[in-house]
């Protein structure tokens, strides 16, 4: 465990040797840490020109070339609505490629991070649900919602989010 790290902490820093299952992928988007399981993340990279693609939905910033394959990437910032420049990439951005399912088949996807910060051990009875405030809101993408340091990070359940983006209005067939 780092020197820097609280007993009090949700989160651990990982030593070699210790179980994937718990490990999650910490990042930044706008102000706020979030994390995924290190089980959806294919690789890390440095941000590449993104090719937009005509049409597409809000969240589609487009395509980037991963290893001579093409992958959607995602802005999660419009996706969990931060309020933050869209697609800007800073000197800490990255993109992050995952796989998850949609619509029950595995899919590449990848998002981009205005920082990757590490990826950590957590322990899933320490993470506390979404808080409540008197107002309904769709946390059904948060796994919970931990300590990394003196910050909160939310843990994210990435199947879900990409769940809601693919679900839509039934479309008549003629």
């Amino acid at each position: 465990m780092r020197a820097e790290a609280r007993a009090e902490d949700a989160l651990l820093s990982v030593d070699d040797g210790q179980e994937a299952a718990a490990q999650i992928l910490t990042f930044r988007l706008g102000q706020g840490v979030f994390g995924i399981h290190v089980r959806h993340v294919r690789e890390v990279l440095d941000v590449t020109p993104i090719t937009p693609v005509a049409n597409a939905p809000a969240s589609l910033l487009g395509m980037v070339d991963v290893r001579h394959e093409g992958v959607p990437v995602v802005d999660l910032k419009q996706r969990l609505r931060i309020a933050d420049a869209r697609g800007q990439a800073g000197p800490d951005t990255r993109i992050v490629v995952l796989e998850i399912e949609i619509d029950r088949a595995p899919s590449v996807v990848a998002i981009m991070a205005d920082a990757v910060l590490e990826v950590v051990e957590h322990d899933p009875a320490t993470l506390k649900g979404p808080p409540s405030f008197g107002e309904q809101w769709d946390a059904s993408f948060i796994h919970g919602i931990g300590r990394r340091g003196d910050e909160f990070m939310t843990l994210l359940d990435i199947n879900a989010i990409f769940r809601i983006v693919t679900a839509g209005p039934a479309r008549a067939h003629p």
